[in-house]
C-alpha cells in the first residue's frame, strides 16, 4: 500500500499548481496591446531577452442610439430586413401603441464592420437625436482564460493520472475525487465565460429606441352612435285592429351592443268604429350581448346578439313595454354598423298584447 503521506504531498502539490495557473486569470488586465513574454521563451543563461507575444485586439462593441422618425410602422419592418440582409438579427422588438404606434424598442445584434452601415441607414430614415457607441478590448481577458483553462486541464489530467495508478486508500480516492469535480466546475465556468465573451466580441449589441416626430397618433373616440331604422309591428292577436303596421325612427347606441335608446313610431289606422285614427309608438332602452362562441362581436359581418329592452309604448292607450329580442349585425366597422333583429313585445296596460316587431336599422360615430 503506497504511504499515504506521499499520497497528501502528491494532491497538495497538484492543487497548489492548479492554483497558481487560476490566478493568473484574476490578476488585472494589461494595457490592451501590451506584450506577454511566452512561457517556454523567458531567457536563458546565454543572457537572450525573452520572446514577447503580441495579443490580438479583441474589441467588444455596445453601443444605443435614439432615433425620430415620421411613422415607427414603416421603419420598423425596414429596420428588421436591414439587419436579416447584413447577417445579422434583432434579438428584442417592442412596439407601443399597435395601429397608433409612437414609441418603439429594439436590440440589434450586427457584425461589429457593419456597425457604421447601420447607423447610417437609421440616420436615413430619421434623426438620430443621441448616439453612444464604446468599444472594450477584452484581448488580456480572453488570453487570461486560455492561460487558466489550460492549467486547469493540466492539473485535472495529473490528478486523472494518479487515480488511474491506484493502490489509494479509500480516503485518498474521495479527496482526490472531491479536487477533480472542483475542478471540472471551474472549466465549466470558465468555458462559459469565455463563450459568452466570444459572442460579444463577435457581434455588437446596438440598443435602438424610436419615437414619432409628432408624438403619439390620435383617434377620436366615439361618444354615442346615432341612427335611423325601419320598423315593422305585427300584432299576434289584433281582433279588429290592423294586424301590421309600418314605421320607422331613431336609435342612438352609447357603446354598440351595451347600451341603446330607441323611438319607433307606426303608422295611424282607424279604431274599430273608423272613425279616429291612432299612431302607434314605442320608446325603449335596453341592452345585448354577444355570444362567446360566435366571435364575441369582433367580426366585420354576421355578428349574433340577443338582448332584452323595457320601456313605454302607446297602442289604443298607454302601455308598458317589455321585449326580448334577437339580433345580428350585417356589417360593422369602427365607424359605422347595420344590424337587422326581431324582437318578442309584450304592451301591458289596460289589456294586453303580444306583438314581433322587427327592424332594420344603421348608425354612425359621433
Amino acid at each position: 500500500m503506497r504511504n499515504p503521506v506521499i499520497v497528501m504531498f502528491v494532491v497538495m502539490f497538484v492543487v497548489m499548481c492548479a492554483a497558481c495557473g487560476a490566478a493568473s486569470y484574476a490578476k488585472a488586465p494589461l494595457p490592451p496591446g501590451a506584450p506577454i513574454a511566452s512561457p517556454g521563451n523567458s531567457g536563458g543563461g546565454n543572457g537572450a531577452p525573452p520572446i514577447a507575444t503580441q495579443i490580438p485586439e479583441q474589441l467588444v462593441i455596445e453601443g444605443s442610439l435614439a432615433v425620430e422618425v415620421d411613422e415607427i410602422g414603416d421603419v420598423v419592418p425596414a429596420i428588421r430586413a436591414h439587419v436579416e440582409a447584413v447577417g445579422g438579427r434583432v434579438i428584442n422588438e417592442s412596439v407601443t401603441g399597435a395601429e397608433r404606434s409612437w414609441s418603439a424598442q429594439l436590440k440589434l445584434r450586427v457584425s461589429p464592420d457593419k456597425v457604421e452601415d447601420m447607423v447610417s441607414f437609421l440616420a436615413k430614415r430619421g434623426e438620430i437625436v443621441s448616439k453612444n457607441i464604446t468599444a472594450t478590448d477584452v484581448s488580456k481577458q480572453l488570453f487570461d482564460q486560455d492561460l487558466a483553462l489550460k492549467n486547469l486541464r493540466a492539473t485535472l489530467d495529473r490528478l486523472t493520472q494518479l487515480m488511474a495508478q491506484g493502490g489509494l486508500k479509500i480516503e485518498d480516492v474521495l479527496r482526490v475525487e472531491q479536487e477533480m469535480t472542483r475542478i471540472r466546475g471551474q472549466i465549466e465556468q470558465l468555458e462559459g465565460d469565455q463563450r459568452f465573451l466570444k459572442d460579444r466580441v463577435a457581434l455588437a449589441t446596438l440598443d435602438v429606441t424610436m419615437s414619432r416626430r409628432a408624438g403619439a397618433v390620435s383617434f377620436a373616440t366615439a361618444k354615442a352612435y346615432p341612427g335611423a331604422r325601419a320598423a315593422t309591428l305585427v300584432l299576434l292577436d289584433p281582433g279588429t285592429r290592423p294586424r301590421t303596421r309600418l314605421g320607422g325612427g331613431l336609435v342612438v347606441h352609447t357603446f354598440l351592443r351595451a347600451m341603446s335608446l330607441e323611438l319607433d313610431l307606426f303608422q295611424k289606422e282607424p279604431d274599430a268604429s273608423g272613425t279616429a285614427s291612432h299612431a302607434a309608438a314605442l320608446v325603449t332602452v335596453g341592452g345585448a350581448i354577444y355570444s362567446d362562441f360566435l366571435g364575441y362581436g369582433q367580426r366585420r359581418t354576421l355578428n349574433p346578439y340577443l338582448g332584452l329592452r323595457v320601456g313605454y309604448g302607446y297602442l289604443d292607450d298607454h302601455r308598458f313595454v317589455a321585449q326580448g329580442e334577437a339580433g345580428v349585425e350585417l356589417w360593422k366597422t369602427r365607424n359605422a354598423m347595420i344590424d337587422a333583429n326581431l324582437r318578442m313585445t309584450g304592451l301591458i296596460g289596460n289589456g294586453t298584447d303580444l306583438a314581433l316587431v322587427a327592424g332594420v336599422g344603421a348608425v354612425i360615430a359621433f
